[in-house]
């Protein structure tokens, strides 16, 4: 996540655990301290991500007035980027305390959440905001990534390993539950 969050002035994170600390370059979300302890079963982040123009990105950035504002210096071999603006996001470490899941699991979930509709749809139409989510679930490795859709389920792009491009009716759905949507035919 340090990797891709928008370089810029604020208090790190600091997680604590018991042989050593983690900093990271990431602000911790409203009303959290910047100082954690490792066991938290959650964690609240509050990040800009960047990622490579796209024509969805660009619209999203002249429709909020930040046409010129959010890019990145240009670079002669690299593609341009841009900052996403804020974006929430969760660390579940602990899933037996938030959803199905009846026993610690060797799982973590991210849910990145938009601040607005505007960026929802940003999140949505962006090929390169996918991209870098579909890259991000390729080394951890993870195991699945959901576009949330609000009132519409949710765009099911990614799980063990191969990209997809299914919908599923709900986002909060176990692995287990998301196999069988997928052989339903949702």
């Amino acid at each position: 996540m340090a990797k891709i969050a928008e370089p810029y002035d604020h208090t790190p994170t600091t997680i604590h655990f018991q042989d050593h600390d983690l900093v990271l370059p990431i602000m911790t979300g409203f009303r959290e301290e910047s100082e954690l302890q490792h066991d938290q079963a959650e964690f609240s982040f509050a990040t800009s991500l960047v990622f490579e123009e796209d024509q969805a990105t660009l619209e999203f950035l002249a429709n909020m007035g930040y046409a010129d504002a959010n890019r990145a210096a240009p670079d002669p071999v690299n593609p341009k980027k841009v900052a996403s603006g804020i974006i929430d996001l969760t660390v579940y470490a602990d899933l037996s305390q938030h959803f199905a899941f009846k026993r610690p699991i060797d799982m973590v979930l991210f849910r990145f959440g938009t601040t607005g509709t505007r960026m929802s749809y940003l999140f949505a139409e962006s090929t390169s905001m996918r991209k870098t989510f579909i890259e991000l679930l390729e080394r951890i490795p993870g195991v699945c990534g959901i576009l949330d859709r609000e009132m519409d389920g949710g765009d099911f792009f990614w799980l063990n390993g191969r990209q997809l491009s299914e919908h599923l009716s709900e986002i909060y759905l176990t692995p287990a539950e998301i196999e069988e949507e997928l052989k339903r035919g949702w």
